[in-house]
């Protein structure tokens, strides 16, 4: 699947996915348990992003890694026709607002986070070097993995105390060290955030897309009385 500013062409086969990887970036946020983890490298990005939303000349929504392959060499490759459905123009403004909804959504909390960041309440350390930070919110920080930690919920002091078990470190409550450079917040409530009224790619490629697909393909099979090569 190729996405562009004013088109976008799905090919077959409908088992075959046909995407081409968007350039990956560090996620603007990471949440856990009803928590937004903002990184800095994160809030770099939203910056550069916002900036983005600024200039009217920026048309680069969607950037390709790696090399470009036609989709029509693609398919003849597997010994397959190429058949095609084009997106429509409301299909890909349907698309961009999914996108812009959801960035709105991501600025509301990274807004609401960064307004109510929690505090550091202690650390774990091993012979000096910093293990873990703990958040007044039992949430934590740490430059490594620690193996063997609770998925559940847990109070701050339950937290310390496990981090320090599982690493056999101490638990310091003043004096912090340098920590990575992070915070932490709670995510904003449901209700203070914009709605989702667009669909999503994948909601419009399974609503739309896929069945015209199908269409295109019985048509194909019906006039040429053959059936249509669905796996190589």
């Amino acid at each position: 699947m190729i996405i562009q500013q004013s088109k976008a062409t799905f090919a077959t086969s409908v088992t075959d996915n046909l995407f081409l990887k968007r350039q990956t970036v560090a996620p603007l946020m990471e949440k856990t348990a009803g928590t937004t983890t903002i990184s800095q490298a994160a809030q770099e990005r939203l910056a550069v992003d916002n900036a983005s939303d600024l200039n009217p000349h920026t048309t680069d929504l969607y950037r390709v890694e790696g090399p470009v392959y036609s989709i029509e060499d693609m398919v003849k490759s597997k010994g397959r026709p190429l058949i095609a459905v084009k997106m429509t123009e409301a299909q890909i403004n349907e698309v961009k607002l999914r996108e812009q909804q959801e960035k709105a959504r991501e600025n509301v909390n990274f807004n609401y986070a960064k307004a109510h960041q929690y505090q550091p309440i202690g650390q774990v350390i091993v012979n000096g070097k910093l293990v873990a930070t703990v958040s007044d919110a039992g949430s934590f920080e740490s430059p490594q993995v620690i193996p063997n930690l609770s998925d559940q919920p847990l109070s701050p002091a339950d937290r310390l105390a496990e981090i320090a078990r599982a690493v056999k470190g101490e638990i310091i409550y003043s004096n912090f060290l340098p920590t990575m450079g992070g915070w932490m917040g709670p995510s904003a409530p449901e209700s203070a955030l914009p709605p989702i009224t667009a669909r999503s790619m994948s909601e419009i490629l399974e609503q739309e897309i896929a069945p015209a697909m199908e269409k295109k393909i019985a048509e194909w099979e019906a006039q040429t009385g053959k059936t249509y090569p669905r796996r190589a």
